[in-house]
């Protein structure tokens, strides 16, 4: 889920939803920090290839758009 850029903020429950689901998501990579092309949802094991650059980079924009003060209901 993408956060608006701009003065337009994200309401206060869609800034929770999107904390909730990159923590989720960051608690997914493995014990290196780094995330794999698959991950078994039954097993909970991550399947392929290590590292995956697009995701790596997708976390970080996440990170940092969830760590400013608009995103966080700051003005």
């Amino acid at each position: 889920m993408r956060l608006p850029d701009g003065p337009g903020r994200a309401p206060a429950r869609q800034r929770r939803r999107c904390g909730r689901w990159f923590e989720a998501t960051r608690g997914l990579c493995g014990s290196a920090g780094l995330f794999s092309e698959e991950y078994d949802i039954a097993q909970r094991q991550q399947r392929g290839n290590l590292p995956q650059t697009f995701v790596h980079a997708m976390m970080l924009e996440c990170a940092a758009r969830l760590g400013t003060p608009s995103a966080r209901g700051n003005p």
